[in-house]
C-alpha cells in the first residue's frame, strides 16, 4: 500500500523546539511571585482577624471595668432646684439600683425632669466615675390667678404656665381675681388660654403706674379690670392695643385730673377715656362745703 504524500507516520514523535535557560528562570520567577503575592494576602488576613479579635477583648474588658460597682450611678448632684423637690427629681431621674453610669438613659432622663411644672431647662450629664449632675434653670413667678373669695390661688410663670396651686397669693406680683370656673380649668404644667390677655396687660404696666394698682378681676366675659388706691375701677375692655390704654391712663391719674369721688374709668375706647364720678360722693362733699 501506498503512504499518502506530506503525511507524517503518527507513530513518529514529534520534536519540540529546547527551552533555552532565560525562559526556565523567566517561568521560576512568575511561579516565585506568585506565592510571594499568596502568603501577603495571608498574612494581611491574619493580621486583620488579630486586629478584631484584640479590638473585641479591649472592648469587653472596658464595658466590664465600667459596669463594675465603681462606675456604678450611685449619686446625683443637683444645682438650681429652689423650689422643685427633691424627691420629684429623684422620681423622674429613675436611676435603677446596680445602673452602671455608662448605659444610664440621659436623654430620657433629661426630659423627665422637664416635664416638672418648676423647671424651666435643664441639663443631666454623667461625671466620672459614679455622679450624675442634674443642672436646672427654675421658671420665675410672674402673677397668680385666684378665686374671687381668694381660698386659691393658681401661681403662673413669666412663660404662662401653672406652677403650682396655693391657698395664699405670692407676694409683689400682680394678682388677677377671677371666676371659680377659670380657677379650676388651671392645670398645673399646663398654660391658660382665657387668662393670656389679662396676663398680657398686667405685666405690661409702665413703672408709673404700678403702684395705682392694687388687684386686677377678670370676668366671665373675660373682660379686665383693674382695682386702683382709693377704690376707683379701670375697665380695659376688649381693646388690644393696652399701650394706648396705659398712655391715657397715667395722663388722669398723674396728669392732673380731678381725683375726687373718682368711681370708675372706662378705656374700652383707648384715646377717649371716660370718667364716672360717684354721685353720692359728690353730693355729700357739697354738702361738707
Amino acid at each position: 500500500m501506498k503512504r499518502r504524500t506530506g503525511q507524517p507516520n503518527q507513530s513518529t514523535p514529534v520534536e519540540r523546539p529546547a527551552e533555552s535557560i532565560g525562559q526556565r528562570q523567566t517561568r521560576g520567577q512568575g511561579s516565585d511571585e506568585r506565592w510571594s503575592a499568596q502568603g501577603e494576602r495571608g498574612l494581611a488576613r491574619r493580621v486583620r482577624w488579630w486586629l478584631i479579635i484584640v479590638i473585641v477583648l479591649i472592648t469587653a474588658t472596658a464595658i466590664a471595668l465600667l459596669e463594675a460597682p465603681f462606675f456604678e450611678a450611685n449619686s446625683v448632684q443637683l444645682s438650681g432646684n429652689a423650689r422643685t423637690n427633691e424627691g420629684l427629681i429623684a422620681a423622674a431621674l429613675d436611676i435603677p439600683e446596680d445602673q452602671a453610669l455608662l448605659l444610664y438613659d440621659f436623654e430620657s432622663a433629661e426630659a423627665a425632669v422637664a416635664e416638672l411644672p418648676w423647671v424651666r431647662d435643664v441639663s443631666v450629664t454623667r461625671v466620672w466615675p459614679s455622679t450624675v449632675r442634674v443642672v436646672i434653670e427654675e421658671r420665675g413667678v410672674a402673677a397668680a390667678v385666684g378665686r374671687p373669695d381668694g381660698s386659691e390661688w393658681a401661681v403662673i410663670s413669666g412663660d404662662g404656665v401653672v406652677v403650682e396651686h396655693r391657698a395664699t397669693p405670692p407676694a409683689n406680683v400682680p394678682l388677677i381675681v377671677s371666676t371659680n370656673a377659670i380657677v379650676e380649668s388651671t392645670v398645673i404644667g399646663e398654660g391658660v388660654p382665657d387668662v393670656e390677655r389679662a396676663l398680657d396687660i398686667a405685666l405690661n404696666v409702665p413703672q408709673q403706674l404700678r403702684a395705682w394698682i392694687t388687684t386686677w378681676t377678670l370676668d366671665e366675659n373675660l373682660a379686665l379690670t383693674a382695682e386702683l388706691v382709693g377704690s376707683a375701677r379701670v375697665n380695659f375692655g376688649a381693646f388690644e392695643d393696652h399701650r394706648t390704654q396705659f398712655v391715657s391712663l397715667a395722663s388722669i391719674l398723674n396728669g392732673g385730673a380731678e381725683l375726687t369721688c373718682l368711681d370708675r374709668i372706662d378705656l374700652s375706647v383707648a384715646d377717649t377715656p371716660v370718667l364716672h364720678r360717684n354721685v353720692g360722693c359728690i353730693v355729700e362733699s357739697a354738702a361738707l362745703g
